[in-house]
Order: structure tokens, then sequence, then C-alpha cells
């Protein structure tokens, strides 16, 4: 089990500087709404992944008017004490784990690992590619650390490639060596990368499909990993080759990939209801929480972001009965009048207005 007992943040968000102290439980935060709440669970899953669920740029963690971001815990992994600290700027991100700075991103990633599930999870079925790659880039990210190695290198001979081919298409640059040098080594990246995510998408597909049959008892659910090269990367980027030139882009490649939901052969977002997805949403997230148990045999944090007013007290009851006392549990809610707060063990309420902690109340299950 992992828990982050200590959290101290420093110009996240609303946040100017705080420090609060978590149960190893179940954590309740409550406020009206933007005052905070998400933005605290946020941070916690931003330390983790060094990444937030909500914002794909860096710079609007930080809070305004200030010139850097810090995110700080202590915590236990594994019944032993660890420190974790992110620090965003301008100039990019370091981390440090017990007080040492990691040399690479890849290195700090997945030392403790959490799960976000947010009313944005209905775009990983109704949303563009580009959501529900990064959602697979995200996930992968904390179980392998050589995926964040080789996405990486990936987006950087991506970036190398699209510059080359911008030069080309303004005929400021014949230089054919030099993207025929760069296209071998995105190639290269690209096989690595789509072979981990269809990997990936299979375990994935399989677990979600009996967690959202339970749920649902109803549509047997598909989930494919949809790339956009089938084999032979290097052919495949050569034959586009004079297309890219004209564009001054690459339209091939992992950046390009989806993945599909399908009821049989249908495709869900063109059939399925809002509690369909919904409930498929719910199915994927708790099968990513199973593949993480299953290879890494460690239960990630559990971030709730006011998706329990969303759900019945059947779906609800699934995911506690899942994870109490096996997980660290934030749920972030307007009132407690929907949570069934009589099935816990145990719980703490921590009250929150305008950026700040105005109390926290501990509670002792009556069924105890």
């Amino acid at each position: 089990m992992q828990t982050i007992d200590v959290l101290k943040l420093e110009n996240f968000r609303l946040y100017k500087k705080i420090e609060t102290r978590f149960d190893p439980g179940i954590n309740i935060i409550l406020g009206d709404n933007a005052q905070g709440k998400t933005s605290l669970i946020e941070a916690i899953y931003t330390l983790c992944l060094t990444k937030s669920h909500k914002s794909p740029t860096d710079y609007n963690l930080i809070r305004q008017e200030a010139s850097f971001s810090r995110i700080y815990a202590r915590g236990h992994r594994d019944k032993k004490p660890i420190t974790l600290e992110l620090i965003l700027s301008k100039e990019g991100k370091k981390a440090r784990y017990n007080k040492i700075e990691s040399k690479r991103l890849s290195d700090y990633v997945g030392i403790m690992k959490a799960v976000m599930f947010a009313p944005e999870d209905l775009n990983l079925i109704k949303g563009s590619p580009s959501e529900r790659r990064r959602f697979i880039d995200l996930e992968l990210s904390q179980m392998d650390r050589h995926y964040v190695y080789h996405l990486n290198q990936y987006r950087k001979h991506l970036k190398e490639r699209n510059e080359q081919l911008k030069r080309m298409q303004k005929q400021k640059s014949h230089d054919q060596t030099l993207l025929s040098v760069l296209t071998e080594q995105l190639s290269h990246y690209a096989k690595k990368v789509v072979q981990k995510r269809q990997e990936f998408v299979a375990a994935l597909a399989e677990v979600a499909n009996k967690i959202y049959v339970d749920l649902s008892k109803e549509d047997i659910l598909k989930v494919s990993y949809e790339p956009s090269i089938e084999e032979n990367f290097l052919q495949a980027f050569n034959a586009r080759q004079t297309q890219d030139i004209a564009l001054g882009t690459t339209t091939l490649g992992p950046h390009r990939d989806d993945c599909g939901f399908y009821f049989e052969s249908m495709p869900v977002k063109n059939i399925a209801s809002q509690g369909q997805i919904r409930t498929i949403a719910l199915a994927l997230k708790m099968a990513v929480i199973e593949l993480l148990n299953k290879h890494h045999d460690i239960t990630p944090i559990i971030l709730l972001d006011d998706v329990f007013s969303e759900l019945d007290s059947k779906r609800q009851q699934s995911i506690l009965s899942m994870l109490d006392n096996k997980a660290q549990i934030f749920i972030t809610t307007t009132s407690l009048n929907h949570l069934n707060l009589e099935t816990l063990n145990s719980y703490q309420i921590i009250h929150i207005k305008s950026g700040t902690i105005e109390g926290v109340d501990t509670h002792e299950s009556s069924h105890l």
C-alpha cells in the first residue's frame, strides 16, 4: 500500500501556501464549487505522474504572478517512508525522490502511482483521439518507465523531423540526407511506442470488459488500439514523404493513432447512452487499477473528483468495496448527501474554502 501522509503546496493553482495531513484510508474533500477541491487532488496526481490530468501544459498549474509551483509530500510505500517533490517553472520541471533529484523524469514517474476518476473521463469515449492517446500515455507511463523514455524520444525526433519538413516546404533546405536520418530515428521509436500501446490496450480491454459487464449486466465492450501504421514504419513514413513536405508535418505515426470502443461492431459513441458512456469510463479506470495491482503488486492512490454525485449507490459501492482498506482514497464533493458513509470503516473530512483548509473532521464508522 502507498499513502501520502503530508502534502505541501506552494503557488499551485489558487493555493499560495498550504500544508495538510491525510488519513491513510478515505479522505473526503468538502466545499462549494471553485474553492480548490479539484486543485488539491490534481496536485497529488501531478506529483505522481509529473503531468496534470486536466491541463496539457504545466504553465497553467503555476499560480498567477508566481514564477514557480512546488508540490511536496511525505508518505509511505510498502511501509517505508518516502518523500516526493516536484517543482514546475517556465524553465521546465525538477523531480526529487527522497531528496535526490532525478536525472530523467522517466526514473521518477511511477514511484508513487495514482489513478484519477474525473468528469473529463467521458471524453475518453466522446472526445478527440488526442484525449485517448493522452489517457494511454499517462497510464502506461506509471506502469513502464521504459515507455516514458521511448515516448519522449519519439516526441523529440518528431519535432526535429517536422522542423525539417517545414524548412523543405519553404524551400529553405533540400537536405534529403538529414530528413532520411530523422525519419529512420523516428521510425525506430515509433515502433517501440506502438508496440507498448498495443500490449497495454489488449490487457486493458480484457479487464475493462469484465468490469463493464459486471457493472452493467448488458453489452460486451470491445476496446481496440487503432494505429495509423500497421507495420514497417520506415517504409510507411517514406511513402508519405512528398505529402509530408507539402504539408510541413508528419502525417502518420503514434501521434495520429486512436483507440476505439465498440458494442459488437458498432462504435460506442454513436449508440451509447450517457449512462453507458459513464459506466465505460468507470470500467476503464477500474481496469487500470487492476492492471497496476497485477503487474506491480500495489494499489494506486485513488482520486475521485466529483464523480460520486453522478453514480448510483450500486456503482459507488462497487468502487469502495473494491478499494476500502486496500488504498488511500480522495473524494471531492460539494455535499455529503449522496455518499453512503455508513459502509465506510473510517474516513476524514477536509473542509476547503477559497484555497484554504478550514477544518478537518475524523470519523469512525458506527458499525465497527
